[in-house]
Order: structure tokens, then sequence, then C-alpha cells
């Protein structure tokens, strides 16, 4: 595969948005993603639900609904900012591509933590391992952010200014679950109600900053 124009690193392969390889990265990763939504079902235990009842799934496992819920609205928001981010590249190249993989290796490994939050999400050794992955998530997405920029993948010229808004955004939700990871350390539930902070901080940048932000971030 020739390099396309505008690479200057005849050995750093980079691949348009029209190539199959472009395209084998954004299938994968959509594949990834959906396994591992659909694996998160799997910290729930059927036989353990008393049939007597008709609210026996809630009252039987309510740590296991819970857990379920908070990671599939997890997992579905990386999606959504993992979608954004690869809908306005234009070339993908090797950096890109094996931070995309270890992206996806985090992913894929979210249903086994969340399986221990379901059995007690207010246990150190529950919400710890929980928040450790999710905070490798948000880590390597803004390696993967930072990454784009560096090697100009973009699909259209990014506004002046707008990249560290960029950062701002999704550094201050990876900031908070950073710092919740720590805090569970000490207690674990406060660890995980910070995580439900993630949203209001990036909001409030997106607030602020200009309105490319929506289209980009």
């Amino acid at each position: 595969m020739t390099p396309t124009a505008g690479s200057d690193r005849p050995d750093h392969k980079r691949y348009a948005r029209d190539t199959i390889e472009f395209g084998r990265v954004v299938n994968l990763s959509d594949a990834l993603f959906a396994i591992a939504l659909t694996l998160l079902v799997l910290s729930l235990d059927a036989s353990a639900v008393s049939l007597d009842r008709f609210a026996g799934a809630l009252l039987d496992q309510p740590g296991e609904l819970i857990a379920f819920v908070l990671s599939f609205a997890v997992v579905a928001n990386f999606w959504w900012i993992h979608h954004r981010f690869l809908a306005n590249l234009q070339v993908v190249e090797v950096g890109l591509i094996l931070l995309n993989l270890a992206l996806l290796g985090a992913i894929a490994l979210i249903p086994f933590p969340t399986s221990l939050l379901g059995r007690d999400p207010t246990a150190r050794g529950a919400v710890v391992p929980y928040l450790a992955v999710l905070s490798i998530v948000a880590i390597v997405h803004l390696l993967l952010l930072a990454r784009a920029n560096a090697v100009s993948a973009w699909r259209r010229p990014m506004p002046d200014g707008l990249f560290p808004w960029l950062l701002a955004g999704w550094g201050a939700s990876t900031f908070v679950t950073v710092l919740g990871l720590a805090v569970a350390f000490l207690v674990p539930v406060a660890g995980l109600v910070m995580l439900l902070l993630t949203w209001p901080v990036e909001a409030l940048v997106a607030w602020r900053a200009p309105d490319s932000y929506r289209e980009w971030g």
C-alpha cells in the first residue's frame, strides 16, 4: 500500500478513509464494542432469581443489575466517543492502529470487573479493578486524540484553537475517572459515585467551548 499524499515518511504507512485497511479498523472496533456490550449480560445469573416474586430479579440481584446498567452506559458512552473520533479521521497509521488495539483490549476486559462489581458494589476488591480498567480506556482515548492531531490524521482542517478544548473535555473526564480510582482505595463507594461526574464535567467544558466542539468532541 502506497502512503497517502502528504506523508513525508514513506516507512510510515497511512491508510486513507476509502481503503480496506481503514474499514477493517472501523469494523473491528465496532464489533468488539458490540461484543463487550453483549457480554455484560453474563454478570446476571438467572438461576439465582426467585420466580415466586414479581420483582424477583430486582430483589435477588440488585448489585448485578446496578453493575450491568452502569457498565452498559459507560461502554456505550465510550463507543459514542470512539465513533465520533473515527468519523473525524481521514487516515489511520501504525501509531493510531496500535493505540486503538490497546483501547479495544481494555474495552474487552470491562465485562470481567463488571461481574466483580455485581457481587458487591461496595467492596474495594470490586470497585478498584473496575475503575482501573475504565481509567485505562479513558487515558488511551486521550492518547488517540493526541496521536491523531500529531500525525494530521483529521478528515478536515481543525478550527484554530479547538484542539486545546478537545484535550480539556476528554482530559477532564479522564481526570475525574482517575481521581475516582484513587478515592476508591479509601472509600470504594465514593470512588464509584465519582464516575457519574464524568458526564457533567465534560458537558461543562462543551458548554464553554466553541460551537465547533460539538462537531468534533
